[in-house]
């Protein structure tokens, strides 16, 4: 047994000390995938984001003292013919099982097979019964570490390693809920392991996701609505006055205005256009 997973197996065991949540450097981020990927739902992957092109995720966890959690208020959608992780995935079967990409998972570091050529290995779950977490979160429900859990690699393995966007995927995630909640890293600052365990321990709040809110737009072909990226904005033009409003992903307002030539620039999000001529409201997302 290595020191990663000697460590993760005793920290879940006996520590009772508290993740290190307000000096943490770390946070976690959104990336959308898809809309109505499976109808009225979004799939959004969630990502790790680290300091150091070197800094490595080994595990992501939970247990009594310092619970993990990633809670919708729906339910997760979860493919007949997927996993809880995406180590048997094979984009080859997209085509004949579609829905398969949309499957919720958690990871680290990878969204298909594992390929040994490029240093990556299968993440493994704790504990190895399903009955304490995974089972729940295979039926659709919340994904809950309040006993013992964990989702993990060793190090040596590319998965973890952060790299130059500082990112590590932790999970893919389709619902027409509202996600939050927050879930336990261990990292190896610049790849090298501290001498105790809760040294490289962090609690971490994963930031509020509307899976709801982009689904159901409007088919930009039947709306005479010209979009051109530019940057990191978009240049918008109607052909008629109106009313425009940006939110963010949880249907925050952010910015909005008035275009009594049509014409508009906004950076991205979810759009919503008021016609001045017939009152219709048609919204677009921007990633």
């Amino acid at each position: 047994m290595n020191r990663m997973t000697l460590s993760l197996l005793l920290g879940l065991a006996g520590f009772t000390t508290h993740a290190q949540q307000a000096s943490a450097p770390y946070s976690f981020e959104w990336e959308v995938v898809a809309v109505d990927s499976i109808p009225s739902m979004t799939t959004a992957r969630l990502y790790a984001v680290l300091v150091n092109p070197q800094d490595y995720l080994t595990s992501v966890s939970g247990w009594d003292e310092m619970e993990g959690r990633v809670e919708t208020t729906t339910s997760f959608y979860q493919d007949p013919d997927g996993w809880a992780t995406p180590n048997n995935n094979n984009p080859l079967l997209y085509d004949i099982l579609p829905t398969l990409r949309y499957d919720t998972w958690v990871t680290i570091g990878i969204d298909a097979a594992p390929v040994g050529a490029e240093g990556e290995i299968p993440v493994g779950l704790f504990p190895p019964e399903t009955s304490y977490w995974v089972d729940e979160f295979e039926a659709g429900e919340d994904l809950v570490m309040d006993i013992d859990g964990a989702w993990f690699v060793t190090l040596g393995s590319s998965n973890g390693t952060a790299g130059d966007d500082l990112r590590v995927l932790v999970g893919q995630f389709t619902t027409d809920g509202v996600i939050s909640g927050y879930l336990n890293l261990q990292v190896f600052s610049n790849g090298v392991a501290s001498d105790e365990f809760m040294d490289d321990v962090f609690s971490i709040s994963i930031p509020e996701f509307d899976g709801g809110a982009l689904s159901n737009l409007e088919n930009p072909a039947e709306v005479s609505w010209w979009v051109q990226p530019e940057g990191d904005r978009y240049r918008h033009r109607l052909d008629e006055p109106c009313h425009w409003i940006r939110y963010d992903l949880m249907g925050r307002e952010l910015d909005s205005g008035r275009a009594l030539d049509g014409r508009f620039l906004t950076k991205g999000g979810i759009v919503h256009v008021v016609s001045e001529r017939t009152g219709q409201v048609h919204r677009r997302w921007f990633p």
